[in-house]
């Protein structure tokens, strides 16, 4: 897929998303992001909402190819926050598509900081078609 086709999300500019990849088929998206200025908490790190809001946009790119492009919601999003989430790093967030049925589509994600392998971030997102 040419993610250069893909439309402006403005939420995703906001929170310094880029598409890196996506399946065709929603099997697998991974995207870049940069979070801004703002988006810490009193700990200096990134802040789980907003970085639930990462997660949600790379699933959320994925289930529109893999639901063949319904309008859907998300059901339910549980994350497993591991470590801290650096603040001014760049983060990569990758989702696998686990099923896809008629009403519903499930995917597992992680967050990484780009420089390093090891999960800061993993979750569980049920996407419901409508």
């Amino acid at each position: 897929m040419n993610v250069d086709e893909l439309p402006h999300i403005p939420s995703r500019a906001f929170m310094g998303g880029t598409v890196q990849a996506v399946a065709d088929d929603g099997a697998r998206a991974t995207v870049r992001f940069v979070p801004p200025e703002g988006t810490t908490n009193p700990h200096g790190t990134v802040q789980g909402g907003f970085v639930a809001a990462m997660i949600d946009d790379a699933v959320s790119l994925a289930t529109w190819f893999a639901g063949g492009e319904r309008t859907f919601v998300t059901g339910s999003l549980s994350c497993f926050y591991l470590r801290p989430v650096p603040a001014g790093e760049p983060l990569l967030v990758t989702c696998n598509l686990v099923r896809v049925g008629q009403r519903q589509a499930v995917f597992e994600a992680v967050v990484c900081s780009e420089a390093s392998d090891a999960p800061l971030v993993k979750a569980t997102q049920v996407q419901q078609f409508i």
